[in-house]
């Protein structure tokens, strides 16, 4: 009963899940991932005793604040320490799956004695307080016992913290762990020389490959000594996993592991590669480089750096894994046997040794498709890559059997001709080459496939070696069904429940007995549906999705129109730093929500409020109006519409149809006005326009024409800026009890400030360095209206530059 209490909570990497002094009763148990439990470092220095050395030489060990396990005093009655600018965290334990953490909010009601962050992204299950009672009420006499137990562990736990502390003193007072000043001066000189060295050092080197190499030479180790040298550095310290350079090196070696297994058989069964020519000899070379790869690999695969993208990626340690799997497969494959022991007229079958490897290239590609969804073609590709190798060793055995037995007189028999066998190996034509290989694909479709005709051998040696071959090329030929089966179902089961909806869908509207026009829209939607999305709703799919994750989602699927947006409206205003940017950017895709829309459906109708805004990313739009366009306007991919009158509550003069089905993130109107209200240099525009539009407003401006406004707006807004500079640049007041009045007798709300005419605006300090930025870069009228015109678009309920309706309303935003 118990475990059907608990509620499944997923957290993205980051997120903290306990906060040091606030009030919780609920606990948390790991299924996966890592968090980190994290303490102010006031509070654990303060935990910690400091030694220190008396001028006798001789140390004395001083507490530094109370012996209590958990906040002080002072902790519960200041405020929340995340808020504090610049406070630091220590990380002090660290906790895995199968942990448990918030048993003390679970069974007291006093408030968290640290931060717990995840490291990783977790799965954790979270008790709350009120699920635990629910059990207690049903249990009694389990309850008293679990207090009890609770009491125990607690007991325990002060106690060993008190031990803990103990010997910390002890270790203190005798070793003296604080280094005296003399020591730590004499480090910081061995440091300043060791420094100064290898700079005079590096400025010789320099200077003289300035002065005595020539360009020619210089060019020769810009191409290509420091792209090996890069390379080298990367093989011996070892790469990040799942970085560039691990997933050329996991290819590269997926190439070699393929290579060798199929050069390996080709050499021992058709053609044994001992001439000097210029095609062998390339072969023989890329064998060579292959070889060389298998003894790096060792050294490679054991050194890949892990971190907490890593572990979370892959659920466990690399190394730890891959000495357990794979090492001993690498190590065998690597040990040149043959060259070894050739000396002593080894059978040449000890290259098949190097092959070997080829149990772990599955590893290797499912390496390749972990930090990607692979779809099923890619997985499909392996499957039948891996079986047309099996089928070509079968092959290569069939051929190696019959050099063994011999060759038969004819055709029709179980073993080749003898037209076949190679007479002289130091010249054999191609064609016979090609048929030996051909004879060999041949037996292994009959083997595998049970798809030829399948001759009775007259040997009992061939006999016996028909029946093994035929058994592993059944269980071969088992698994690949297995793995396509489960492909395709996979695949089958979306449409399945895709079909069961539309099923119930259909017989919905059968029964409602809706008008036809709704019969057919609603056919095409689920049509469009499932040809476009296979019957996913993706809008579903991503609200599942922790924040974090969901955001980089939509900004990955929204990125050129978002893009485009954010180019035309925001960034002409300047003042804006490119961090600054990508921030807004990721808030404002936050709020996006995906639509999906199907052929001839209406977005946005002419005549109703404009609620929303939208962004293409995929299809194809037209826009008309009855009023305002002669013919209607395409938008495609990329394009964004609606943003007229968005914050304003205005009425759409646009009707936006679909030309063909069309993927759409939709922005609405609340949601883009809390992203401005969000940022400093959105807020501030927000406030300029505010100001110049109330400046205008007191003007009587019902006669002029489009360029006598576009002007006054320009004037407007300069000025506008230029007072928000002035009180930028302005003496501070002076303080004392006047100036706290006058604070006191400002507006509190920042809504005052907005739509109060008679009281002047401020700028806050963070709006301070945005304003600055903006006056220098809009000095003239005509930039200063192009950098807003796109915001006052937005804004206003109607057309800026149409006096005649332009200042018949009061701004809402």
């Amino acid at each position: 009963m118990l475990v059907s209490q608990f509620t499944q909570v997923l957290i993205s990497r980051g997120e903290y899940i306990c906060r040091f002094g606030e009030t919780g009763s609920d606990m948390f148990f790991i299924f996966a991932g890592i968090v980190d439990v994290l303490l102010p470092a006031e509070n654990t220095i303060n935990t910690f005793p400091l030694a220190l050395t008396t001028p006798g030489n001789q140390v004395s060990v001083q507490r530094r604040g109370s012996h209590r396990v958990g906040p002080t005093t002072n902790d519960i009655t200041s405020k929340n320490p995340l808020q504090k600018p610049g406070i630091q965290y220590s990380k002090v334990n660290e906790l895995k799956d199968g942990d448990y953490f918030g048993e003390n909010g679970l069974f007291t009601n006093g408030i968290r004695n640290a931060c717990v962050q995840a490291q990783t992204s977790c799965i954790l299950y979270k008790l709350s307080r009120e699920s635990m009672e629910l059990v207690f009420a049903r249990y009694p006499a389990w309850k008293e016992k679990v207090f009890r137990i609770a009491s125990i562990h607690r007991e325990k736990y002060r106690l060993l913290q008190k031990i803990r502390e103990e010997q910390r003193r002890g270790l203190a007072t005798s070793l003296g762990l604080v280094l005296s000043r003399a020591d730590l001066m004499n480090e910081r000189a061995e440091q300043l020389k060791e420094e100064m060295d290898r700079t005079h050092t590096t400025r010789k080197y320099g200077m003289w490959t300035s002065m005595v190499l020539p360009p020619l030479v210089t060019l020769l180790i810009t191409a290509l000594v420091k792209p090996f040298s890069m390379v080298l550095r990367n093989l011996i310290c070892g790469v990040p996993a799942q970085s560039p350079f691990h997933i050329f090196w996991l290819r590269f070696m997926v190439f070699c592991t393929v290579y060798i297994a199929i050069i390996t058989p080709y050499q021992l069964a058709i053609d044994s590669m001992d001439r000097l020519t210029i095609y062998i000899t390339i072969l023989h070379f890329i064998t060579l480089i292959c070889e060389v790869a298998f003894i790096v690999d060792l050294w490679f695969s054991g050194h890949v750096l892990e971190s907490n993208a890593t572990l979370e990626l892959y659920g466990q340690r690399i190394r730890s894994v891959y000495k357990k799997d794979r090492i001993t497969y690498d190590f065998i494959a690597a040990i040149p046997f043959y060259g070894l022991l050739a000396a002593f007229n080894c059978s040449s079958r000890l290259k098949l040794l190097r092959c070997i490897k080829l149990l772990n290239v599955a590893g290797y590609l499912d390496e390749l498709s972990r930090a990607k969804v692979a779809s099923e073609l890619t997985r499909f590709g392996h499957i039948w890559l891996l079986f047309l190798l099996v089928m070509y060793w079968g092959a290569c055995a069939y051929l190696s059997v019959a050099m063994e037995i011999g060759f038969g007189t004819e055709w029709e028999s179980w073993l080749p001709s003898k037209t076949l066998e190679i007479s002289d190996p130091q010249s054999p034509s191609s064609s016979q080459l090609t048929r030996r290989l051909l004879r060999g694909f041949f037996f292994a479709i009959t083997v595998f496939i049970k798809k030829a005709r399948n001759i009775a051998p007259d040997i009992a040696s061939a006999y016996a070696f028909q029946i093994a071959i035929s058994f592993i090329g059944l269980l071969t030929m088992s698994f690949v069904i297995g793995e396509l089966t489960s492909l395709f179902i996979s695949r089958s089961s979306l449409e399945i429940g895709f079909r069961k909806n539309h099923i119930a869908v259909t017989t919905y509207l059968e029964r409602a007995r809706v008008s036809d026009k709704i019969n057919s829209r609603t056919r095409a939607y689920m049509s469009t549906l499932w040809a476009s999305h296979a019957g996913v709703n993706y809008d579903k799919v991503l609200a599942d999705m922790p924040r974090e994750i969901r955001s980089k989602c939509i900004l990955h699927a929204s990125k050129i129109p978002l893009n485009w947006f954010i180019m035309k409206v925001i960034t002409p205003i300047g003042g804006v730093a490119n961090t600054d940017m990508e921030v807004f950017t990721v808030s404002l895709a936050e709020h996006l929500h995906f639509e999906a829309y199907s052929l001839n459906e209406e977005v946005i109708t002419e005549g109703t409020i404009v609620r929303a805004m939208y962004f293409v990313t995929k299809g194809f739009l037209y826009m008309k109006s009855s009023s305002l366009l002669d013919q209607p306007i395409g938008l495609r991919d990329g394009s964004y519409f609606g943003e007229r009158g968005l914050l304003g509550c205005t009425i759409s003069a646009y009707t936006v149809r679909t030309v063909r089905a069309c993927d759409i993130f939709s922005l609405n109107s609340k949601a883009f006005a809390h992203v401005l209200e969000k940022h400093e240099f959105s807020r501030l525009a927000i406030d300029i326009c505010n100001n110049t539009y109330k400046a205008l407003k007191r003007k009587c401006l019902a006669n002029c024409t489009k360029t006598e406004m576009e002007e006054y707006w320009g004037a407007a807004l300069l000025d506008t800026i230029h007072d928000f500079h002035i009180r930028n640049i302005s003496p501070p007041t002076p303080g004392g009890e006047g100036s706290a009045e006058e604070t006191k007798r400002q507006p509190s709300k920042r809504d005052e400030r907005y739509f109060n005419v008679g009281s002047p605006n401020t700028v806050s300090d963070e709006e301070t360095p945005a304003i600055s930025a903006i006056f220098e870069c809009l000095n003239t009228s005509q930039s200063c209206f192009e950098a807003f015109a796109p915001l006052l678009y937005i804004i206003l309920p109607n057309n800026p530059l149409d006096a005649s309706v332009g200042f018949n309303q009061t701004l809402t935003l």
